[in-house]
């Protein structure tokens, strides 16, 4: 079972809910929230990373990254407005690693529950010089 931890501020409103949401679906693998809330044609791109295209190719890469591996998640902030939404935190891995996160956002619409349609993560591991 994943430890979650959330700050209180992280889910008081609708759409700081559904990142919130859309974030623990992912850790916890949970595939059919992810495809309900998730476009045809997401895009995930990692910083300096590669682009990673199409809803079934995305999923799959976003469950062997953060599913299969992780221990423990720590959302800090989450902060949405229009189309667009963040979230940064921590993950914890199996193996003892540590990875602080920034999940960028870009929803289908504007309104609380539009389905995501990009992702641009940024990583770091912490206690690197």
């Amino acid at each position: 079972m994943i430890k979650i931890q959330v700050q209180a501020d992280c889910g008081n409103a609708p759409k700081k809910m559904f990142v919130k949401d859309f974030i623990i679906a992912i850790v916890n693998n949970d595939q059919a929230s992810l495809e309900k809330n998730a476009t045809d044609d997401i895009q995930w791109t990692t910083a300096g990373g590669e682009t990673i295209e199409g809803k079934e190719a995305v999923l799959a890469a976003l469950r062997r990254f953060r599913s299969d591996k992780v221990a423990e998640l720590t959302i800090h902030t989450i902060i949405t407005h229009g189309y667009d939404g963040m979230a940064e935190g921590l993950l914890k891995f199996k193996d003892g690693r540590k990875e602080a996160f920034c999940d960028v956002y870009r929803f289908k619409a504007s309104t609380n529950h539009a389905p995501v349609k990009n992702i641009r993560t940024y990583t770091v591991e912490p206690g690197n010089k």
